[in-house]
């Protein structure tokens, strides 16, 4: 397109935009992979790191609050940082996550690997913060999905690449240095991308209408992600709960994850096919049943599949509506959008431990349900109050 909105005439000028395209995507894939990775880890990681420094797992408590952290400290930064451009924040953000992975692999001494975890946290929610601004517009919902797709397969990858590096000998934190040689592809593919055009915004967004759709889209993702977080923090304790052992449990708990990717890589073809929040939400909220009810392990982890591949689609597609919300300029969605994702991971997961205390763990898995309800009425709501 020209400068005044006609079709450009200049030759060649489709070829560029489809080069850029992919790009982009490869740059955001590659990104959203790690990430992937790194937040699958970091369960495995945080025993191993415990056992190499001759430390309870208790001491390191805050080892697994670092993303979420680093998703608010991102959330706060983001309309500033983004300023700087996608290219840089996320070269940036692959440095870091890139360095603090290294330095968890190889390093023996405490305050070094501590340093790691809290340079992988900002990495990782950096990554976070640029991609839904690099895929936003037109099939936003399929390309977000695709990415995660990719994300939850090597989420689910993680922990047996771990698991193998440990009972081989190579210690368990060994495989994170693939983080870091991928970080410093990314880095220098994030250097030579050329993004999209920035979007030019004129709306108000202090308007009443704008503030109002703004807040039920970002109140939607906060419900999405929480539905997420409490089966990969506690669905493995669930297991546990039935008998498993520790090695048993975390391997029928890779059913969540399996879920997960399932459903992603069918999401671009689901999301053209189906309102993915409501049936979505139907077989999430049946897994979840699954999960209270049954008192055996093969149909709590088949309940586990089941939740996960109902969830799969949620993030990306109350990510992508958010991103799109009109008078919202593209930086505070993204914003918003890290914001949503380190409350929901930093708040939902602790607020079911609360529960797991007051009653049984499988009781409290019952919050999934009044979740799903809210995210059911916030999408009814979306799409007959703005779209």
């Amino acid at each position: 397109m020209d400068p005044v909105g006609h079709p450009s005439t200049v030759p060649g000028d489709g070829v560029v935009t489809e080069q850029r395209g992919r790009g982009v995507m490869f740059a955001v894939g590659l990104g959203m992979t790690n990430v992937g990775f790194y937040v699958a880890s970091i369960g495995v990681v945080l025993v191993v790191l415990a056992g190499d420094l001759g430390l309870p797992v208790e001491n390191l408590a805050w080892f697994g609050s670092t993303f979420g952290y680093g998703l608010l400290l991102a959330a706060f930064a983001g309309p500033f940082l983004l300023r700087l451009g996608p290219r840089a924040v996320l070269a940036l953000a692959a440095v870091l996550l890139g360095a603090g992975s290294l330095a968890l692999a190889l390093s023996s001494v405490p305050v070094v690997a501590y340093a790691g975890a809290a340079l992988q946290g900002l990495g990782a929610a950096g990554i976070i913060l640029v991609a839904p601004g690099l895929l936003h517009g037109p099939g936003a919902e399929g390309k977000l999905t695709a990415v995660n797709a990719a994300a939850s397969v090597a989420g689910v990858c993680a922990p047996l690449l771990l698991g193998a590096a440990t009972s081989l000998g190579l210690g368990g934190r060994l495989p994170l240095v693939l983080i870091s040689v991928s970080m410093a592809v990314l880095a220098v593919a994030a250097l030579r991308m050329v993004p999209e055009p920035a979007e030019v915004v004129t709306a108000d967004t202090r308007e009443p209408l704008v503030r109002s759709l703004a807040v039920r889209r970002w109140l939607a993702l906060v419900l999405s992600v929480s539905v997420e977080f409490s089966f990969v923090v506690w669905g493995v304790a669930r297991l546990a709960a039935t008998g498993l052992d520790a090695g048993g449990a975390a391997l029928v708990g890779a059913a969540f994850p399996i879920g997960m990717a399932l459903g992603r890589i069918a999401g671009p073809a689901l999301i053209a096919r189906f309102s993915m929040i409501p049936v979505g939400s139907a077989l999430a909220g049946a897994g979840s049943l699954l999960v209270v009810l049954a008192q055996v392990w093969p149909l709590v982890g088949l309940g586990q599949l089941l939740a996960g591949f109902g969830i799969a689609t949620f993030y990306p597609i109350t990510l992508a509506r958010l991103m799109s919300t009109p008078g919202l300029r593209p930086e505070w969605g993204a914003s918003l959008g890290a914001l949503a994702s380190g409350t929901a991971i930093t708040v939902v997961p602790t607020l079911l431990a609360v529960l797991a205390g007051l009653t049984d763990l499988r009781l409290a898995f019952l919050v999934a349900l009044p979740l799903l309800g809210a995210l059911l009425w916030l999408h009814h709501e979306r799409r007959s109050g703005a779209r």
